[in-house]
């Protein structure tokens, strides 16, 4: 039996993959910021203890989860009043190279960004997205495949 690691380290490990994931699907900072600090608060509460061996995996799961159900929710919400724009980074380059791939990758039907981004994004096996996406490891490769083809176009 795998012995539980301690929160921190967790978070260290895993925090980047899980807010990388976020990104790619909401396409905003900001969500992303909240829904990973979301994953870390729900897999902190929860009643099983994050094994080594699979806490990425179950990490990105439940982000998936939180980003699912801020989809279907979404509609219900308004929109306040806009924030201020954010501090200028010092490489304005490196901002639009990540909104376009983040883009690009938005518009990869659904089938094929999701195991794309579970994959490259939240570096889960094939297995791990397989067992995540309830789908057959073949089927996974296929789909990360046509995806990473699709992407080529945008180069």
């Amino acid at each position: 039996m795998a012995e539980p690691i301690r929160f921190q380290d967790i978070y260290a490990a895993h925090a980047p993959a899980v807010y990388r994931c976020l990104l790619a699907w909401s396409r905003n900072a900001a969500t992303a910021e909240d829904l990973t600090a979301e994953t870390f608060v729900r897999a902190l509460s929860a009643e099983q203890d994050v094994r080594a061996n699979t806490a990425r995996a179950y990490l990105v799961a439940i982000a998936r989860n939180l980003w699912l159900e801020q989809v279907r929710r979404g509609w219900r919400q308004q929109p306040m009043e806009a924030a201020p724009a954010p501090a200028v980074r010092d490489n304005p380059d490196a901002a639009l190279t990540l909104q376009s791939v983040l883009a690009a990758i938005a518009e990869l039907p659904e089938s094929l960004r999701e195991p794309l981004v579970l994959f490259a994004q939240g570096e889960l096996s094939y297995e791990e997205i397989a067992a995540q996406l309830e789908l057959p490891i073949a089927t996974v490769k296929v789909r990360i495949f046509r995806a990473r083809q699709k992407l080529e176009k945008f180069r």
